[in-house]
């Protein structure tokens, strides 16, 4: 069995990297509108400040394939970013798990956690050329998923975004969050990951990112504490650099919709002590109408 496990992990990573040759091969798909980039968990987790267009709707997929590695089941978020007017947009989103078979045991499969997220984007700053947005995310833990999937509290997390194109350089956006997270215990069992505030902390992340078309550039830095509003006096400090490829339409089977494959470093620091490691992300992401869309026309073609 521990035989079996090593080949199937050997040929994944043989996967990764075959898949990332061949992306860098072609490189002639069309950048993503940088107005309408939603974040990459655990590389990018920072809202930008633009919305997404009225009435226009964004499925997005986000499949953990570092889980199988290291755990037993596999993560699969699936969410809706949905613009609700030219300002507003919303996204719930709901994240599953299923156990891979590659581990050394079964946790079964389920919901873990309900996202549900609130952006209005408030008008242009002329005078200081700032775009600047509101917003509150929410999460929600469900059912009896493994501990490590949930720390077993509701989050409430309200923010403030401000954000600007570098002069003489729009590809360049630096931008400061300043932002909270509002804990409330739930009846769900779950475990606090290292370094993680335990009780409601408050914040800013600063950094920038760089559009260069199929290539994008990120680095998030953030300093988080306890001190004001939680309980005792604990500070948390994380540094995350990454690079995100847009992946061509050979590699995304030609689907339309933009996905984004990243790298990133992440440096944790706090009273747990420090984490240093490199995250690999897939997030692929559809255009709801063109799915609607490609189904009429199967239908009408029967």
């Amino acid at each position: 069995m521990n035989d079996l496990t090593r080949t199937h992990r050997a040929l994944l990573l043989g996967c990764l990297v075959l898949g990332g040759t061949a992306f860098a091969a072609e490189a002639t798909t069309e950048p993503e509108n940088p107005e309408e980039f939603s974040r990459v968990r655990g590389l990018f987790d920072v809202d930008l400040p633009k919305t997404v267009e009225k009435f226009k709707a964004k499925v997005i997929i986000h499949p953990h394939f570092g889980d199988l590695l290291h755990r037993d089941y596999l993560r699969i978020p699936v969410g809706v970013r949905i613009g609700i007017t030219d300002q507003t947009e919303i996204s719930p989103e709901v994240e599953s798990y299923i156990t891979h078979g590659l581990g050394k045991k079964s946790v079964g499969y389920g919901f873990d956690q309900i996202r549900l997220g609130l952006k209005h984007q408030l008008p242009h700053w002329e005078s200081t050329g700032l775009d600047t947005s509101i917003g509150l995310n929410t999460t929600f833990p469900v059912g009896k998923p493994p501990l490590s999937l949930t720390d077993g509290f509701q989050h409430y997390s309200p923010y403030v975004t401000f954000s600007r194109p570098w002069p003489g350089n729009p590809k360049l956006t630096p931008f400061v969050t300043f932002g909270a997270d509002f804990m409330r215990e739930t009846g769900v069992r779950g475990e606090f990951t290292k370094n993680q505030p335990h009780s409601d902390s408050m914040g800013t992340s600063m950094g920038f990112f760089y559009d260069r078309g199929i290539f994008k550039y990120t680095l998030v830095t953030s300093y988080w504490t306890t001190a004001f509003i939680g309980q005792g006096s604990r500070s948390f400090t994380s540094v995350n650099p990454s690079v995100l490829w847009q992946l061509p339409p050979v590699l995304k089977f030609h689907a339309k919709g933009n996905w984004i494959f990243g790298i990133g470093l992440k440096a944790n620091f706090g009273p747990d002590g420090s984490d240093f490691g490199v995250s690999a992300k897939l997030r692929g992401e559809f255009k709801l109408a063109h799915l609607f869309r490609r189904s009429n026309e199967a239908s009408a073609g029967k």
